[in-house]
């Protein structure tokens, strides 16, 4: 009888908890479950704004199809990847090498510390206004400051030239992008006990072996996750591409996350745009898993 009461007793609370979870779960369905369901559900139709609302046909797959056979379609997956390639080992190597460097006991450390946090301060429409007129091939302020210090003959179109329009636009996100990945390394660094670095050094291990055999392994499931969460943020960034070029000069820096904007906002074709969007969120979901399973395994 005891057993059945606090069994009872137990269920009791656990609705109760459920019921205290209803308005976040209700939440949660109103502003993501609903447009993701909405999303998947336009991908399978051929709704023209154009045309009405009320013309949905149904067409199965053939938006994904579609978009598998345009003739663009490698040239969007290719900026995507060199966008989120660069992006990601870019914005790393800046967060790992200012972690390493400010968790050291070095002079105005908190104010170094806070500095590098300004740019994750900032909208990222306000940074990318920001550097799209620091980048201006005209009136840019980099133009004037290299010329004047002899670095470069003329002016330089950043983000129009073929040369220099990614690594501008990589320059932008990393910069954008780091005080998040900076802040979460510094955290696994000094989460690492001080006493295996000093026992290290008493065996005469100096800074690069500490680092290869001491700090990547032990920061090495902080790493992981900053990076995948890092590939995602990169995935669906639109605003630094969209403000600093509109995704030209044509479609060069074009990738598929403000190419899901055109094809549904500027085009009017939904379903299409739909479409495209499943496809780069199923590319983040990939990530997702990969990374779980992994982490499964390590376990």
């Amino acid at each position: 009888m005891r057993a059945a009461g606090w069994s009872t007793q137990g269920a009791r609370r656990a609705w109760e908890g459920y019921l205290y979870l209803a308005p976040a779960f209700a939440i949660l369905g109103l502003v993501v479950a609903w447009p993701l369901f909405e999303t998947l559900r336009l991908s399978f139709l051929d709704v023209y704004l154009l045309r009405g609302m009320g013309e949905r046909a149904f067409v199965g797959f053939d938006n994904y199809l579609r978009f598998l056979r345009h003739p663009n379609a490698p040239v969007y997956v290719v900026n995507t990847l060199i966008y989120v390639g660069g992006g990601v080992a870019g914005t790393f190597v800046a967060a790992l090498g200012l972690a390493l460097l400010l968790s050291e006991r070095i002079a105005l450390r908190a104010f170094w510390r806070g500095l590098a946090l300004i740019p994750w301060a900032m909208p990222i429409t306000v940074t990318a206004m920001i550097w799209k007129w620091v980048l201006d091939g005209q009136w840019g302020i980099l133009n004037y400051l290299l010329t004047s210090l002899g670095v470069i003959d003329g002016y330089v179109s950043w983000l129009s030239s073929g040369t220099w329009m990614w690594p501008a636009i990589l320059a932008v996100s990393v910069w954008a992008m780091t005080p998040f990945m900076f802040v979460t390394l510094l955290s696994g660094l000094q989460g690492i006990p001080r006493e295996i670095y000093e026992a290290a050094k008493i065996d005469g291990a100096g800074s690069w072996t500490m680092f290869w055999r001491i700090t990547l392994p032990l920061l090495r499931p902080v790493i992981l996750t900053v990076l995948l969460i890092s590939v995602i943020l990169h995935l669906r960034e639109f605003a630094i591409i969209w403000i600093l070029t509109g995704g030209g000069p044509g479609i060069r820096s074009t990738t598929m996350s403000p190419l899901v904007y055109v094809e549904s906002f500027r085009h009017f074709r939904m379903g299409y745009g739909a479409a495209i969007g499943v496809i780069l969120m199923s590319a983040s979901l990939l990530c997702t898993w990969i990374y779980l399973r992994r982490l499964r395994v390590e376990r």
